[in-house]
């Protein structure tokens, strides 16, 4: 496969050889980029047999486009982003990106064909994204990329969730309910939260996912926990109350907690 960035940064270096002497500092040929880029694109090259890199991705149709991204992203390549203005502009490639997610084993083809989905504002293959919440092999970034949209689709995909939940260990509970809190509500959501609130870990989170979903059954775990949280998780508690329309006093003096007295330092 044709190295079109490659092929451009020694287009960029043969243009600055010629033209260093205009040029009164670095910063000026950063600026110039955009304008050699354009001009790159649209200019014809042998390589491509006189097409130039912009027609020669317009003469491409949708299935091929595809291929050509996803070879484009073996080992340490990556897609010319000529390559994906066109895919974004070429609807028909969306199926190819939501197969691509769904059948590929390369994370970094996968999470290109997300970001792409959204750019379109395609819909997105929800399942495999909700199956990643619960797939320990599953890449970090991927995932978050899958609950960010999730969040967006959370009354769309809650049932496969909350089957999820009985056999999810808490981290995994945690990212679950991340993205149930943006669902209608459901008692299951509101004990999910009651348990992981509950288990100690990440409250200021858990606490935050609370104020979020708003359910005022919550408010009273939640003004118990007031009495005896460290300053951090006091703030998102007291912030997550107020969320749902309760009052806190601010009575309880934290001068020697070591959470307090760090965030008035930065303060």
């Amino acid at each position: 496969m044709f190295d079109f960035d490659k092929n451009f940064e020694e287009y960029v270096i043969k243009w600055y050889e010629a033209h260093r002497d205009e040029l009164e500092n670095e910063d000026e040929l950063e600026d110039k980029m955009p304008e050699l880029y354009e001009k790159w694109s649209n200019e014809p090259l042998e390589q491509l047999s006189g097409l130039s890199p912009h027609a020669f991705f317009y003469n491409i149709d949708a299935p091929d486009l595809i291929k050509i991204m996803t070879s484009s992203c073996e080992g340490e390549q990556n897609p010319s982003s000529l390559l994906l203005d066109r895919i974004t502009e070429v609807r028909e490639c969306a199926q190819g990106l939501r197969d691509l997610i769904r059948t590929s084993q390369c994370v970094k083809a996968k999470t290109i064909a997300a970001n792409l989905l959204t750019e379109m504002d395609e819909s997105h293959p929800l399942d495999v994204y909700a199956d990643l919440i619960c797939d320990e092999t599953a890449d970090e970034g991927l995932r978050e990329i899958g609950i960010e949209v999730l969040c967006e689709h959370a009354d769309e995909i809650s049932d496969k969730l909350y089957n999820a939940v009985p056999n999810a260990n808490m981290a995994q509970k945690g990212m679950i309910a991340e993205v149930l809190v943006n669902a209608k509500h459901d008692d299951r959501t509101l004990r999910l939260l009651e348990e992981l609130f509950s288990s100690g870990d990440n409250v200021p989170f858990y606490a935050g996912l609370m104020g979020k979903y708003g359910d005022e059954r919550a408010a009273a775990m939640l003004y118990r926990a007031l009495d005896t949280c460290n300053y951090m998780e006091y703030v998102e508690i007291k912030n997550a109350i107020e969320r749902m329309g309760g009052v806190v006093e601010d009575s309880r003096d934290f001068t020697d907690d070591p959470y307090y007295r760090a965030m008035k330092s930065i303060e």
